[in-house]
């Protein structure tokens, strides 16, 4: 029967390759340079070759150490990324979004996803700027995702913008709404309310209401009857079906900022999140189907 080499030794040998130090891969491992050299003395005595050449300023491998350490990094680089396999598909489901797609798009529907996987506990948060992967988020939602190795994509519909604003307020105002409390956000802001008036025809002058710091505060505003908001099409298609908000659908301008929602490509299949992308699938083409004019045709294949 063969003799597994020692663990932890490994993981100092290949921390040591990796940053071509001792000190740093104690550092990084949270051990002491001493304690480094002494498990690669022991793979180096069970292995009966020398893996590095010791010379300042600091170390570099052997032709035999360099052959090892690419099997070594293989090996635990499957091994991590197996473990967070396995990790992710046990405990909360995790979704971290852009503040106002959360809001907006992802709270007002959960309900519905719960319903159906009331086994799957998911969790929810809103990130201010752009999310990223991490330990405590198993998908994001953001626009502006390149694609990337390593990375499963799913491209949002690609949506169009145009005014929305409270019902009563639009029965109350009618065609005076132009002219009173356009509300604005760092996405919506003047240059695109001028964008919307030219392709309008229209030559208001142009009354701006507060200016909120995220898109979901300006569509609330709206909805409380307090001005009229720009709105990308998938932040307010609930709103318009609930009849919270009311849209003036014609014109409307594309939105070349797309959202997409991603996961790490070896948790893709995981259970959990499959069926998130489904649920997340089968909510957009209600939306496109819905309201197929608040959408952009698909891109050409």
């Amino acid at each position: 029967m063969m003799e597994n080499p020692p663990l932890n030794a490994l993981a100092a040998f290949e921390a040591a390759a990796r940053l071509g130090s001792f000190t740093r891969a104690g550092e990084e491992l949270c051990v002491t340079q001493a304690a480094v050299s002494q498990h690669i003395r022991r793979l180096e005595d069970y292995l009966g070759v020398p893996l590095f050449i010791r010379r300042p300023p600091g170390v570099r491998l052997t032709p035999d150490g360099e052959r090892y350490y690419v099997a070594v990094s293989g090996a635990l680089d499957t091994l991590r990324r197996e473990s967070a396999r396995l990790r992710r598909g046990a405990g909360p489901l995790s979704v971290v979004a852009e503040a106002s797609f959360a809001n907006r798009w992802l709270a007002p529907r959960l309900s519905r996803f719960c319903e159906r996987y009331p086994d799957i506990d998911i969790r929810i948060a809103p990130h201010p700027e752009h999310p990223s992967l991490g330990p405590d988020a198993d998908i994001i939602v953001r626009r502006d995702m390149p694609p990337a190795p390593g990375l499963f994509l799913l491209s949002l519909p690609k949506e169009r913008l145009f005014p929305v604003l409270g019902p009563g307020y639009l029965h109350d105002r009618r065609d005076d709404w132009q002219n009173d409390r356009l509300l604005r956000s760092p996405q919506s802001g003047r240059e695109a309310w001028l964008a919307w008036f030219r392709a309008a025809g229209l030559t208001s002058a142009l009354r701006f209401g507060p200016m909120f710091q995220f898109t979901y505060m300006a569509l609330a505003a709206a909805a409380e009857g307090r001005g009229t908001a720009l709105a990308g099409a998938l932040l307010v298609t609930e709103d318009l079906r609930a009849g919270r908000l009311a849209a003036l659908r014609s014109p409307s301008l594309a939105v070349h900022r797309r959202y997409t929602a991603a996961c790490p490509e070896e948790t893709a299949d995981s259970p959990r999140v499959r069926v998130f992308f489904d649920w997340m699938r089968e909510e957009l083409a209600r939306d496109t189907a819905e309201f197929p004019d608040c959408f952009s045709a698909a891109d050409p294949e």
